[in-house]
């Protein structure tokens, strides 16, 4: 049943609240009246726009023409002259969340506050419900790096829709276990932890990404939960251990978060230690004219080893897993070297960049053993490569380390395939932040 206001009251009645929003009438015909209103604090907006609607007796839904309404949502109104007329709540375009990483802080953080809030009304929640209200009274359970008033202004609708999955697939979860958690990322805590990680790799003498060791972007931390059952451990190994005893006693959980569209799911990770991965060495790809080369594994995936600081730079050389749910994940050449240490084998040489800058001919010697041996060039066609405008200080930094690892494969290992299919393995695992060096942790992807 329609409203007793008719359509043309309803901007003259929340006008009082309107002050620094942008108006914009983008539809007005007999049937519809759409109103998109910008301003960078949205979801204070909106409540207040619905409360002076009940105050009036006006009954409204939310928007069901899910194009218009977007990830936020919208306000929907059936009038008593036959309109519907649906109120649409937009940030800034463009906002302030300029980077890839600050967007992924952000949404981070966002996470935390949904989760909190979904807790602490002790249900899975929707959109209407991240509102300064809820905001202020679980601000207890949460604490992060960033303002609030960060995350409401500038935070993408993507990262909105997200967070929302995010806080019922971890409410469903967790809820029942442990009803007390705070959420923290970037808190004094955390920073406690990553401390006390830093000193065991050092004591130990590990070349370990903190994110290699525990990927996780932020932390249900319980009530209860003592940090000095963390720093009264003496090694990497039992810090580990007692990590994951944390996690299994839903006291201190680490998540590695990926930004989620549709559904949720959630996996734990590097708990059971039994669990083959079964990745095997399957040989290699050289491309000559390319800064590149790939080690393939069993299962359908490899990784990908190149220079990745651009054309100018002699740093930053890694392998990045392609394929897979794994996908993405790296190993520079320090880990590689430690896993290397770690098998007894020879170690890649780490002075590339300084060979390049002062005996190039005899780096480009080296790679030709490669392109003759893996790239089946012959010396002619070697030789015009070396003159061509192929052959950078880049591709040498490159080509010269890929080299130096397929040797590893083709000529160290040829003839000790066990060993061989482990290091890969290894190689896999570590990249993947599932080495025996990496500690317990959820993915919510």
């Amino acid at each position: 049943m329609a409203n007793l206001v008719t359509s043309e009251k309803i901007l003259p009645l929340i006008e009082p609240v309107l002050k620094d929003v942008d108006v914009d009438i983008e539809q007005n015909d007999t049937k519809n009246l759409v109103v998109r209103f910008t301003t960078p604090n949205r979801i204070a907006l909106r409540p207040a726009v619905e409360k002076i609607l009940s105050n009036n007796n006006i009954a409204f839904g939310e928007i069901t023409n899910k194009s218009l309404a977007g990830t936020f949502g919208g306000t929907q109104i059936d009038t008593y002259d036959l309109k519907r007329v649906r109120l649409r709540y937009k940030g800034p375009q463009g906002g302030g969340a300029r980077g890839g990483k600050r967007i992924a802080d952000l949404g981070e953080c966002s996470q935390c506050i949904y989760a909190a809030i979904s807790f602490g009304l002790g249900r899975n929640i929707t959109m209407k419900d991240i509102n300064s209200t809820n905001i202020s009274n679980y601000s207890s359970k949460f604490q992060i790096d960033k303002t609030v008033k960060e995350i409401i202004n500038e935070l993408p609708d993507v990262w909105m829709a997200s967070s929302i999955l995010g806080a019922n697939k971890l409410y469903d979860k967790f809820s029942k276990v442990n009803g007390t958690f705070i959420f923290h990322k970037g808190s004094p805590l955390v920073n406690v932890i990553n401390t006390l990680f830093q000193k065991f790799k050092k004591n130990e003498g590990l070349s370990l990404n903190i994110n290699k060791w525990n990927p996780a972007d932020f932390w249900l931390v319980s009530e209860d939960f003592d940090i000095n059952v963390l720093s009264n451990e003496k090694t990497m190994e039992g810090f580990n251990q007692q990590i994951q005893k944390q996690l299994l006693a839903n006291k201190l959980i680490g998540i590695s978060l990926k930004q989620m569209a549709g559904n949720a799911t959630l996996t734990i990770n590097n708990v059971d230690r039994t669990k083959k991965y079964d990745k095997k060495y399957e040989g290699y790809v050289f491309s000559n004219k390319s800064i590149d080369g790939y080690i393939k594994l069993s299962g359908n995936s490899k990784l990908q080893f190149r220079a990745t600081q651009g054309p100018n730079n002699l740093t930053g050389w890694q392998g990045e897993i392609q394929g897979g749910l794994a996908a993405g994940g790296k190993i520079s050449l320090g880990p590689f070297n430690m896993l290397l240490r770690a098998h007894g084998i020879k170690e890649i040489p780490t002075n590339a960049a300084k060979r390049v800058e002062t005996e190039p001919d005899k780096v480009f010697t080296e790679i030709s053993y490669g392109l003759k041996n893996y790239g089946n060039m012959s010396n002619t066609d070697i030789f015009k490569l070396k003159i061509s405008k192929i052959v950078t200080p880049q591709y040498l930094y490159s080509k010269l380390q890929v080299v130096q690892l397929i040797n590893v494969f083709e000529v160290t290992l040829k003839n000790k395939k066990t060993l061989r299919n482990q290091l890969a393995e290894d190689m896999f695992l570590y990249a993947a932040s599932l080495s025996k060096y990496s500690s317990a942790f959820y993915k919510l992807f």
